[in-house]
């Protein structure tokens, strides 16, 4: 089941709520530790159905950052950095909210939580959740699992940009959330790019920092399927440099880096590798070289050829229409010289010429 089914069931647990200056399990189970306290930030760890199965794999779990904080009258569930704040009520060993939902604590330990839903939903479901103590707020958990992980050891650059370290555009529109920043710069640079240069079949990897006074710093193309545009690409990310407020980390000015893909006439099913961009190129260079050969524009059709052939220079077609169009152009020594090469690797046609025309 998808993350997103599992959690419409989870839905239900946010109706946990009550008014308990202190809220405890005392079970005296094997399982629970007397007096453990439920109060603080539990993030889950596996979802399971009927029979232990599980509703999302563990790594669904941990990708969708269920976390439950309890307080001594509330519980707040957050989910993708949603929140629902509801308020709970415990009696002994079952946590209770205002309607019939109803939750049996399975175990507490000062580090574990599992609870099972006693009451179902219409399809029978019957969830168990099970939680780990995390240490401190839930801000910090997130900060722990997204921010302290991508520091380097002086302290000041993050790496990547993300949603709890990010810095604001003000080039255009609304800065105010990640995503605002993100979709902003990226159009910014993008529009300022296609001013210089209409790429076909490319994709342009690129990375910056943004330093803690907002400029733009170490602009570099990490991948480029045509050199021809790597400066215009390097000035479009130089134009955002100053337009932007700096990230924040700890009430302190960071650098971040940002990390963008540019990807044009490209297949948007599936991911392709530098490899395969670069055969789909080649063909196009090839469609636009055999345009040229047949309007006798040879010139230009052999400039074409050479750069499809530079690009995929095992493809032996684009040989053989090169060795065409040196011909064409009156150059029989290339001619021969390419067919040559082809008949040694056992093409008849290209045999066929080298009898036929070469000496």
């Amino acid at each position: 089941m998808k993350i997103l089914a599992a959690l419409v069931l989870l839905s239900g647990l946010p109706t946990l709520v009550s008014a308990q200056d202190e809220v405890t399990a005392r079970t005296g189970t094997a399982a629970t530790t007397p007096a453990a306290p439920l109060a603080g930030t539990w993030v889950a760890k596996r979802v399971e159905g009927r029979g232990g199965a599980a509703v999302m794999s563990d790594d669904e779990v941990q990708k969708s950052d269920l976390v439950f904080v309890f307080d001594a009258k509330r519980l707040t569930l957050y989910t993708q950095g949603r929140k629902t704040t509801v308020t709970y009520t415990t009696d002994g060993q079952r946590i209770r909210t205002g309607g019939v939902t109803a939750y049996q604590i399975e175990k507490l330990t000062p580090v574990e939580l599992t609870v099972t839903e006693l009451s179902t939903d219409a399809s029978g479901s019957r969830l168990k959740i099970y939680l780990a103590r995390s240490e401190g707020t839930y801000e910090n958990y997130m900060f722990r699992k997204y921010v302290v992980p991508n520091l380097r050891f002086d302290g000041d650059t993050f790496y990547v940009m993300n949603e709890y370290v990010f810095p604001k555009f003000q080039g255009r529109g609304s800065n105010e959330t990640f995503f605002d920043s993100y979709q902003n710069s990226y159009e910014f640079i993008e529009d300022a790019f296609r001013q210089q240069g209409k790429p076909k079949r490319d994709r342009f990897r690129v990375s910056f920092m943004v330093s803690k006074t907002g400029k733009v710093e170490n602009p570099t193309i990490v991948e480029s399927t045509d050199p021809r545009y790597k400066e215009a690409m390097l000035r479009a990310m130089q134009a955002t440099s100053a337009l932007w407020t700096p990230a924040t980390a700890n009430g302190r000015p960071a650098r971040v880096q940002i990390n963008y893909e540019f990807p044009y006439g490209l297949p948007e099913d599936r991911p392709l590798t530098l490899a395969e961009i670069l055969q789909l190129k080649a063909k196009d260079l090839v469609q636009e070289a055999l345009r040229n050969f047949q309007r006798k524009r040879y010139a230009e059709a052999l400039i074409t050829f050479n750069q499809a052939l530079a690009l995929e220079p095992g493809n032996l077609s684009i040989r053989l229409n090169r060795a065409a169009t040196y011909y064409q152009l009156g150059q029989l020594d290339n001619a021969c010289a390419e067919w040559r090469y082809l008949a040694a690797l056992g093409d008849k046609t290209a045999a066929r010429f080298v009898r036929r025309y070469c000496k």
